[in-house]
């Protein structure tokens, strides 16, 4: 396979799986506030913090004249349309789609049939969409467009370099995805919301990643911060935890060449989520979620030095 194909479909994967992980949470938070006493600016600006860059979004305030302490309406409505619309901001939905379709250009003849109609789907559904019909139902038909398209994936391809690309693109973001909602969550602090509404807010997570049903089968207990962590973090069995993620980054790497290293780097990361435990404070797994990050950016820069820079012959 050539470097340059290797890379396209490694992003295609990527950029898929981020607009899917942000319509989820997206979607998530704005049910929430239904639900609990709330600063929509403090509940709000969370979303850019997780997704997006905080510095442009503040570009983009001054620019519209919208400030922190003015209309909470409209600085609601200004949040949904940087994080879901702005082709300004790379980490928009609207700019992984296209980035998704950009890709996607380059492997008619790589991606199966259904699995390549699937992704202008996506597409075409997400630009087609009118901004006037409710955010909710636009990102619940790109989530279920997502889903096909990785359900193809899984459905109708050869288990060979292609696919595991795919898989390794996917794993890293939703891990990424994954710590960037735990630091979120542990740094959100408001003493005016109980102890109640905050674990309501555990709850919102869990459902962030369609992980709800799943953790009230598996944990009897009392639904809450460390039970919580716990799951997301240290399941071995539940598709969108840290460790799954971790576990299925390694199993790819026992198809691709020269990945020893790989798999070595993948084997602290394990190490370090595993330590985090019931105990640990708020300051030790912020702590840990840092190296964390750090660790899993420095895996994919020494993935792309190895595989897609290198000189397409």
């Amino acid at each position: 396979m050539l470097s340059s194909t290797a890379e396209k479909i490694y992003w295609i994967s990527r950029y898929t799986e981020r607009a899917e992980n942000t319509a989820r949470l997206v979607n998530v938070n704005i049910n929430l506030l239904l639900d609990i006493p709330h600063d929509r600016v403090s509940d709000f600006i969370h979303l850019v913090e997780i997704t997006s860059d905080v510095e442009h979004f503040n570009e983009t305030l001054l620019r519209k004249k919208i400030f922190y302490s003015s209309d909470s309406a409209a600085f609601k409505e200004l949040v949904l349309e940087f994080v879901i619309y702005d082709t300004k901001n790379p980490g928009s939905i609207a700019s992984c789609i296209e980035m998704t379709k950009y890709n996607s250009r380059y492997l008619r003849t790589i991606l199966s049939k259904i699995s390549w109609e699937q992704l202008n789907n996506l597409h075409a559904d997400f630009s087609n969409s009118n901004k006037n019909v409710k955010n909710s139902d636009v990102l619940l038909k790109l989530i279920n467009n997502s889903r096909t398209f990785f359900s193809t994936i899984a459905d109708a391809m050869s288990r060979d370099h292609v696919f595991d690309f795919i898989k390794l693109g996917r794993f890293i973001e939703r891990a990424d995805m994954l710590s960037r909602i735990i630091e979120d969550q542990i740094l959100r602090k408001d003493s005016r919301v109980s102890k109640y509404f905050r674990n309501l807010q555990w709850m919102c997570v869990l459902k962030s990643i369609n992980g709800f049903e799943s953790f009230k089968k598996i944990n009897k207990d009392e639904l809450n911060r460390a039970n919580v962590l716990d799951f997301i973090i240290k399941s071995n069995d539940f598709p969108r935890s840290i460790m799954f993620c971790l576990n299925r980054l390694i199993s790819v790497m026992d198809y691709l060449p020269r990945s020893k290293d790989f798999v070595e780097q993948i084997l602290v990361l394990k190490k370090g989520t595993k330590s985090i435990n019931k105990n640990s404070t708020d300051k030790d797994i912020l702590e840990l979620i840092d190296l964390f990050q750090s660790a899993l950016n420095n895996l994919h820069n020494d993935i792309a030095s190895q595989y897609f820079l290198l000189q397409d012959e």
